[in-house]
């Protein structure tokens, strides 16, 4: 389930354990706001849990109520993309290569995936410059 962040309401610490708590709602088409409780294990490519911010993009996979495992897929902005998100190792080329872009068509900054590059979110293909 893809979900948009519409507000952060607790990140966990000493007494509430390792968990990030958020008010969200699905993607794109809306829909009543959940709260949604997510360990800090279940971040895949997320740096810190505090960094999750509201307008980030989930993908969210779900093992009965609880969440399993939780992707950042986009963020509102290009600094808050790159302040949260854990990119992945980054093999050598001989040319250059889109990491990130605004989808036109989400209106997000999002992770470039695939060569060539499209939106983690939606498939569109990245911009050409």
């Amino acid at each position: 389930m893809r979900v948009v962040i519409r507000e952060v309401l607790n990140v966990g610490g000493f007494f509430a354990g390792e968990t990030v708590t958020l008010a969200a709602q699905r993607w794109p088409d809306g829909g009543p706001e959940q709260t949604v409780t997510i360990d800090d294990a279940a971040l895949t490519n997320v740096i810190a849990r505090h960094l999750l911010a509201p307008g980030m993009i989930l993908e969210l996979q779900f093992a009965g109520d609880r969440v399993e495992q939780a992707t950042l897929l986009g963020a509102p902005d290009y600094a808050a993309l790159r302040a949260a998100w854990r990119q992945p190792p980054i093999r050598p080329t001989p040319t250059p290569r889109v990491l990130s872009f605004r989808c036109p068509a989400c209106k997000v900054w999002v992770a470039a995936t695939g060569d060539p590059p499209v939106c983690a979110v939606c498939g569109a293909a990245a911009p050409q410059s």
